[in-house]
């Protein structure tokens, strides 16, 4: 019998798993095969940060709206086919409601959901199954925006026009404690399965706050058992509420792993709406006609990778190990030629190259509380007009986005395409306003130093920081000194929300719903944090008076005017810096094809598709493993056996 020597069982075993190695990064899927023996679907997606929160009535961000989007059902819901314009459909609710006047001069909404809805299985509920979706259930919901400890910042926008929400939160914030046993003027039970919303003035837009998350329905059980905290007779902690929602959406949440994923698993008893039965554009027709009217979602799994470097999306994409990828700058020239179109080597591929165009604003946020930015319009004009933004446009975003020169983004009712910022880039006119501001060649006059500002910026990754230095110069032009705090995404957020900022990069808005009043209530006096996104602090009484007026109104060209003037007030008041409104290119693969561009989805993974077989096929394709590793490997062990043989027979001898 022959004993081979310490050691080479180990190499050798090595040298077998180095043959074998795979270039495949994500964790073994929940299941191999669905209970009919057909394959186990997986999406596998990417983000550039981590959410800062998945309660429904507290998240108001890009990361945390991408994973409540296939959890978290809503009353209503944007048809993921029709987009100009942009249309609701009923997702809970039966059907979308109609305002109706009352006797007191306002407007009620009667409101009916489907039933038979269960909430996804959870050991919140006895034995583990999600009970029934009942109206209680859109109550406590409504309830929590209204409980000062949950920080709901929507409330301020729904509060000034719901009866009784801002009666309910300052009588819980003067005890200290939100009493959930009491119910809410402005919501009515009719019986378990109809409610009636009772408005204390006209606003049309409360059927888009009910497309959004913030009034998804809850169950408070999930909210009570998932405390974070460790219960007698068990032996694991559990996770919060925070990060573990639980609702009645096409997928049930998984599991996330910060900094590195968020997975979800697809809902078996997801009956709510099905895919549309048209209204899809002609290119789509092949795709989704076989699709129409049937049961989503079609997918059993979504992974959503946190990579805050953009380089290894891009190069797992490339190797089929992502299933579509936004095209950022350090693959742009690799991706897109000259004439906007794919490069050849990716359309061999198969891939296809999509253009979104989000309705988003972005801008620096200037705090109109802080003492030196605050009271000095001049300064801020000037601050405005240094920064060149078709420059850092070319260098960060290959120039694909737009200049704003207004908050209204294209495609949103106010937008004016003849409008321009005259605080646009303009060095010499900058120079001149800040010697107007008090600070002659960027010099403070109480220390005959240059003027020193904060610049806060998110820094997760090179490009962000790459970025952030680029507006220090931009700024540092002016004689003042610019200091950069970097920051990961939930911080800035939270700085934003606690006022702990002079300036804010990175900062911006994506429509919640396509209206202007959207974008404008990030400017009235009563949306300041924690109850509104009125992060700049910016307190205009003839502002909010053109506000409360416009944003009562249906579209006319007498609310056209009142959005022209608050257009221009923001532009002279400058407490922001506008940058751009986004746009970008999407790398499509072809085993997953995109069923819809509605960007008011946060990705409408539950419409989505994959080819599994064609994915497979393509991913050996391209990731073929050479034939010398193995070559290599057969000599080594081949070596390795001739020592074992000649070390044994050197002992027995």
């Amino acid at each position: 019998m022959i004993r081979l020597p310490p050691g080479v069982l180990l190499v050798a075993s090595l040298l077998a798993l180095l043959a074998a190695c795979s270039n495949d990064p994500h964790p073994k899927p929940f299941a191999e095969k669905r209970p009919d023996g057909s394959p186990w679907l997986v999406r596998y997606s990417a983000m550039p940060d981590e959410p800062k929160s998945l309660d429904p009535q507290f998240a108001y961000d890009e990361m945390s709206r991408r994973v409540l989007e296939p959890v978290m059902d809503t009353p209503l819901e944007y048809d993921p086919m029709k987009t100009n314009p942009y249309e609701l459909r009923p997702g809970l609710l039966e059907e979308i409601p109609h305002g109706v006047p009352n006797a007191k001069g306002g407007i009620d909404y009667e409101c009916r959901i489907k039933r038979g809805i269960l909430f996804h299985d959870s050991p919140c509920f006895p034995g583990g199954k999600g009970r029934e979706l009942v109206v209680g259930d859109f109550l406590y919901a409504w309830q929590r925006m209204c409980d000062p400890k949950v920080e709901c910042p929507a409330l301020s926008a729904l509060a000034d026009c719901v009866d009784g929400m801002n009666d309910a939160y300052e009588e819980a914030k003067k005890s200290g404690q939100f009493d959930y046993s009491k119910g809410i003027p402005g919501f009515e039970i009719k019986d378990p399965y109809s409610f009636t919303l009772h408005l204390t003035k006209a606003y049309p837009q409360i059927l888009y706050w009910l497309a959004m998350h913030f009034t998804s329905p809850m169950a408070r059980e999930a909210v009570e058992y998932f405390d974070g905290q460790k219960h007698a007779g068990e032996t694991k902690q559990r996770p919060s509420y925070k990060f573990h929602p639980v609702g009645t959406g096409a997928f049930s949440f998984a599991e996330y792993v910060p900094g590195q994923r968020v997975r979800m698993r697809r809902n078996p008893n997801y009956h709510t709406v099905t895919f549309p039965e048209g209204g899809w554009p002609p290119e789509l027709e092949k795709l989704n006609r076989p699709l129409a009217g049937k049961p989503i979602p079609f997918i059993d799994e979504i992974e959503i990778t946190i990579f805050r470097e953009a380089l290894p999306n891009w190069l797992l994409t490339r190797q089929g190990y992502q299933d579509g990828m936004g095209v950022g700058k350090d693959a742009y020239n690799s991706v897109v030629t000259p004439i906007k179109t794919l490069s050849q080597s990716y359309r061999d591929k198969g891939m296809t190259l999509d253009k979104d165009v989000d309705p988003s604003t972005f801008y620096v946020t200037l705090n109109m509380q802080d003492p030196v930015l605050g009271p000095n319009k001049k300064l801020r004009q000037a601050l405005s007009a240094a920064f060149d933004r078709q420059s850092w446009l070319d260098i960060f975003y290959n120039g694909v986005p737009t200049v704003a020169d207004q908050l209204i983004p294209p495609g949103i009712t106010g937008f004016r395409p003849e409008l321009r910022n005259p605080y646009g880039f303009n060095l010499e006119k900058a120079k001149k306003l800040l010697a107007e501001a008090g600070y002659p060649n960027g010099i403070d006059p109480k220390t005959g130093q240059p003027l020193e500002i904060t610049l806060d910026c998110v820094a997760s990754g090179a490009e962000e920081r790459q970025s952030a230095e680029y507006e220090q110069r931009q700024f540092q032009q002016l004689g003042i000194r610019i200091k950069v705090i970097e920051n990961n995404f939930a911080r800035m957020l939270e700085k934003e929300d606690q006022g702990n900022f002079q300036m804010a990069s990175g900062s911006g808005w994506m429509a919640d719903y396509p209206d202007p009043e959207n974008f404008f209530f990030l400017f009235y006096s009563k949306n300041i944090p924690p109850i509104g996104k009125n992060s700049s602090r910016y307190i205009d009484a003839e502002f909010d008076k053109l506000f409360e007026s416009m944003s009562s109104m249906e579209n006319s060209p007498e609310r056209s005017q009142i959005i022209d003037k608050m257009n221009l007030k923001l532009i002279e008041d400058c407490p922001m810096i506008l940058s751009f409104n986004k746009a970008g290119y999407v790398i499509v693969q072809p085993w997953a094809p995109r069923t819809h561009h509605n960007v008011m989805l946060e990705g409408g993974i539950k419409f989505l598709v994959i080819d599994p077989v064609m994915r497979e096929q393509k991913r050996r394709e391209w990731n073929r493993k050479p034939l010398w590793p193995i070559g290599l490997v057969g000599v080594c062990l081949i070596g390795l056996v001739m020592y074992g043989v000649r070390w044994n027979r050197q002992r027995h001898v």
